[in-house]
């Protein structure tokens, strides 16, 4: 066969595949979006626990004329195992599918997965953690955690620290990224650098330092807005 037939044959067979993917509409003035009939609530990491981690995770993901979630993609991450926690939610997530002029179609939606720990109004709690790390490397996992002790003033604060987790797990090279207040600074530092430990970053199997930026806050919420983080 010539190049001339291989190359027809190759723009023949992407035409049919084309052809077979439905196409993907957004929600619009004709376009009604789909939306949830059935979920579960979502499982927290022991990480996650471990750090009080409170917040969402952001999702884009298709919703087929069959209602069947598909593509699901992290769009904002929380961090400590609750991205991958959220995919697996909305995977079993139920819809009812959306519609164009009646007729049902695969539609592409964002869904926030929301993830709540049992803890007191005012302790200290993590809002994002994010690492960073080279490539084909396995993230660090956190194993212990020490906050400072809750006191009774009611106010909420937020402190974003970025540090280097060290192949020995430890906590180095600590520094603020932003707070709300220095009056909280210098007792996170110290919970962080003394009571932080995790199972270092690895590749191969070889334990490797990483990067690492933590936003902590107390109360409800951050009473400012939240430190432009790296994205891995």
């Amino acid at each position: 066969m010539d190049a001339a037939n291989i190359a027809r044959g190759f723009l023949f067979l992407t035409c049919l595949t084309a052809a077979a993917q439905p196409h993907v509409f957004r929600p619009g003035p004709d376009v009604m979006a789909p939306f949830v009939v059935s979920k579960a609530k979502p499982a927290y990491s022991e990480e996650a626990r471990l750090a009080k981690l409170e917040g969402s995770v952001l999702l884009s993901l298709v919703v087929g004329a069959d209602g069947h979630p598909r593509d699901i993609q992290v769009a904002r991450p929380l961090g400590l195992g609750l991205d991958e926690s959220a995919v697996d939610n909305v995977r079993a997530w139920q819809f009812q599918p959306g519609t164009k002029s009646g007729t049902p179609v695969d539609v592409l939606v964002n869904e926030e997965v929301f993830f709540r720990p049992q803890r007191t109004l005012w302790d200290w709690h993590l809002a994002r953690a994010v690492f960073q790390l080279p490539p084909h490397a396995t993230r660090p996992v956190l194993t212990k955690v020490k906050f400072p002790a809750t006191v009774d003033l009611e106010q909420n604060a937020s402190v974003t620290i970025a540090f280097d987790v060290a192949p020995n797990g430890i906590p180095v090279q600590l520094r603020v990224v932003k707070s709300s207040d220095p009056r909280w600074e210098m007792e996170l530092l110290a919970a962080l650098r003394q009571g932080w430990r995790f199972r270092p970053a690895t590749i191969d199997g070889k334990p490797i330092a990483s990067s690492a930026w933590f936003e902590f806050v107390r109360g409800s919420h951050s009473p400012i807005p939240p430190a432009a983080i790296p994205t891995p």
